[in-house]
């Protein structure tokens, strides 16, 4: 956990990226901010079936043009927290598993969270 910790803190505090654009989609209907605190948001896209591509829209969208940021996307509102924390390492364990993943909108990057059986 340490360790992930460490790997979102140093996205986190490198910058933003060259080239990125300033092209923020709508939030896909199926999703909505959930909650934000910081740099630090939390998104719930209702759609189980939602495609990453989705989740990329959404996290775009959460963020708009705020850098640093992070958006973390579940499928079910009673995952995340009530609130957003300070910052990422304020989520559980069990609240990033049960994520989708995360939009690091400075990498413009989606890292997703594989589920494991």
């Amino acid at each position: 956990m340490l360790r992930f910790a460490f790997l979102l803190t140093a996205m986190f505090l490198t910058g933003p990226v060259l080239g990125q654009t300033s092209d923020v989609p709508e939030m896909p209907d199926s999703c909505s901010l959930h909650a934000e605190n910081g740099f630090v948001r939390l998104v719930v896209c209702t759609d189980e079936n939602a495609t990453q591509e989705t989740y990329v829209s959404a996290g775009k969208a959460a963020c708009d043009l705020d850098l640093p940021c992070g958006a973390w996307i579940w499928t079910d509102a009673t995952l995340p927290p009530a609130q957003a924390p300070d910052n990422h390492d304020g989520l559980t364990r069990e609240q990033i598993t049960s994520s989708k993943g995360i939009w690091v909108a400075e990498r413009d990057a989606f890292i997703a969270i594989d589920e494991v059986d």
